[in-house]
């Protein structure tokens, strides 16, 4: 691979056993930057490429006669002079050209004609973790009849910032196996449900950061006792027609209320309905409010409660608070792409005056409550929730994520006086497994039960609940399948990626693990540790290691699952066939995972993050073998990052 680099300036002679050399000119202009005709090349061990290089001025000009300094990062793998690199042992060099300030690198592949050491050979279906020598150089037998690979890079730290990785091949070739299994039906599930929660998402997200900067202080300052009292003006079991003021502001946790009247609507076994006296006309009628406070107790909150604990009385009425007003379709804009489709806020769970075991939130409504939109016939607010029938759909799936939230936060606060709300990738992966929990209920499907696209798309009404209670969390699988080196199931963040990996995370460590479900969830909730040390005190008998191991696990799982191999059942999702589900999301209908082919030549090169993984893709010939280099920068693969083959083919 030889490409000439500067105009008009040969850069020729082949240096001795320098690592770096000089080309020295008379340097007249200003230069703005270098460009390099190859940014990579692979040699064999000997032989030698002439580099050169572009000298521009701001206007992009080339510049004649200018100081060209070449410098290699690892002198014992190439050795560079005036440009010409020299391929000395296996391994990857950097190949650095300076002129004034400015640089351009190229990497450089060096391998030998042959394996230095007995090639690797594999069965298929095994699974190898790359020792000490084979990280360096790995060289792989395609044996009698040829045969393929996946090589994954898992980074197996909870360091949420990349690192850059390059890996570059010899002797390699094309794959033939194809593990993505078509599901026959494009299109099939709705990813649009999904979309309009992305506004739910990212406001979700920086209210929760509200909670924890305003309220953690005062979780800590608390050790025992729930301060009983009613909420403020309201008898324990009222009745429809009285009144009550509500605080509505979401951008306070406990100061500045923005009081709003309510009326309560309907009163159930579990629910007090309150509606906003502002509602817009044409909206639930107080039948309808009945009817969903209904719903409440027969569906969501038993679907809750059993999953994850009974929530705290701290209003002495046996209820929970939902709150219908205008106040939360106000936060959405007529020209925001998603909605707010209601919330829990953890600052209601605080009294509103100090007391002799818990701190005082002034803005506090003082009851475990909901807020949830109303119905907007005429637009008043915005284009969405303008038939009764689309709120009440959204706001049975909205509850039942929501209702986590506040079971968690309210035991974390009064039972087991933990000092720490929960971290939030492990809170929200609860609340969308609460989504996950209501579809299995709602359509009577199980888990464990490797639910193919026939399974869950056969009749209209399972494409309904499946569009209706499940596909937020398949979209945000989807996607994180989509981008696996980025993205991480314990990310510090709130992203649709890192749910979908956090959910998909949760209902695999649950489903490897041999108790009930709700021994798992409830552990989780009662507990007084948060984050990684949590899922390792619940998961780690079932999954010795703990998150960083079932997130290994799974990494594995992703591409293995359902594509053919026989593997150990620890690298499977029992309860959801993805190949057969996951490409009906979209028209293409392919399986989303990326996968980068690894071909002489091409050098593939990504950052990852902690928790993230790789899939690396490539065949060697029958009777012939190939060699796989690695690196991270200028140095070495970090120890941290676990390189796993697997033989597919």
């Amino acid at each position: 691979m030889m490409r000439r680099l500067m105009a008009g300036l040969f850069l020729g002679a082949v240096a001795g056993c320098g690592g770096s050399s000089i080309n020295t000119g008379p340097a007249t202009s200003t230069v703005s930057s270098i460009t390099l005709s190859s940014t990579t090349a692979s040699l064999k061990v000997g032989a030698t490429v002439t580099l050169t290089a572009t000298v521009l001025d701001r206007s992009g000009n080339a510049l004649a006669g200018q100081t060209v300094n070449w410098l290699s990062s690892a002198p014992t793998v190439a050795t560079v002079a005036a440009g010409v690199v020299t391929a000395v042992a296996p391994g990857i060099a950097q190949i650095t050209a300076s002129v004034q300030t400015k640089l351009a690198q190229a990497t450089i592949t060096v391998t030998s004609d042959a394996c230095p050491v007995t090639p690797l050979s594999l069965n298929v279906g095994d699974i190898h973790t790359l020792s000490a020598t084979e990280r360096g150089s790995l060289c792989i037998s395609g044996g009698t009849a040829g045969s393929e690979y996946v090589l994954i890079p898992f980074k197996g730290d909870t360091i949420p910032t990349t690192v850059p990785l390059t890996f570059n091949a010899t002797g390699t070739v094309g794959t033939a196996f194809s593990p993505v299994l078509l599901g026959g039906a494009p299109g099939v599930l709705t990813r649009g449900a999904r979309r309009d929660l992305t506004r739910q998402r990212a406001f979700e997200a920086a209210l929760r950061a509200r909670e924890r900067q305003a309220l953690t202080p005062m979780l800590r300052a608390h050790r025992i006792g729930i301060p009983l009292s009613n909420i403020v003006g309201l008898p324990a079991t009222p009745t429809v027609g009285q009144t009550v003021q509500m605080n509505v502001n979401v951008s306070d946790a406990c100061l500045n209320p923005q009081q709003r009247k309510a009326r309560v609507a309907a009163v159930s076994k579990n629910a007090i309905i309150l509606a906003d006296t502002a509602a817009p006309a044409g909206g639930f009628t107080d039948a309808d409010f009945a009817s969903f406070a209904t719903t409440f107790d027969t569906l969501i909150y038993p679907l809750d409660t059993a999953a994850f604990g009974v929530p705290t009385d701290i209003d002495q009425n046996g209820r929970i608070v939902i709150f219908f007003t205008p106040a939360v379709n106000a936060l959405t804009k007529n020209t925001d792409t998603g909605y707010i489709a209601g919330f829990f806020f953890a600052r209601d769970i605080f009294p509103t005056t100090a007391t002799g075991t818990q701190s005082a939130c002034a803005g506090s409504n003082y009851a475990e409550m909901f807020y949830m939109p109303v119905v907007d016939p005429l637009q008043v607010y915005n284009k969405y929730f303008i038939s009764k029938d689309s709120l009440r759909l959204q706001a049975i799936g909205t509850l039942a994520h929501e209702m986590q939230h506040l079971i968690n936060d309210t035991r974390r606060v009064y039972v087991t006086n933990a000092n720490d709300f929960e971290v939030v990738w492990l809170d929200e992966g609860m609340s969308h497994l609460a989504e996950e929990l209501l579809y299995y209920r709602v359509t009577g499907l199980k888990p464990k039960n490797n639910l193919s696209l026939n399974d869950v798309a056969s009749t209209q009404a399972l494409v309904d609940a499946i569009n209706n209670y499940q596909v937020g969390n398949l979209s945000n699988y989807y996607d994180y399948l989509s981008a696996p080196e980025v993205h991480s199931p314990y990310a510090p963040n709130d992203s649709l990626e890192t749910r979908g990996s956090t959910w998909a995370l949760l209902r695999y460590a649950i489903d490897q693990s041999p108790n009930a479900s709700s021994t798992y969830t409830h552990a989780l909730i009662n507990s007084v540790t948060n984050g990684q040390q949590n899922f390792d005190a619940v998961f780690g008998a079932a999954i010795p290691g703990g998150l960083l191991a079932a997130v290994r696990q799974m990494a594995i799982a992703n591409f293995t699952d359902d594509s053919g191999l026989a593997l150990d059942a620890k690298y499977s999702f029992p309860s959801w066939n993805f190949r057969s589900v996951l490409p009906a999301l979209s028209t293409s209908n392919t399986f989303p995972i990326l996968t980068r082919q690894l071909t002489p030549g091409a050098p593939a090169t990504f950052p990852i993050r902690g928790g993230g993984a790789s899939y690396l893709r490539f065949g060697v010939a029958a009777t012939t073998t190939a060699a796989i280099a690695s690196s991270s920068g200028a140095g070495a693969v970090p120890a941290t990052v676990e390189l796993i083959l697997i033989r597919t083919r």
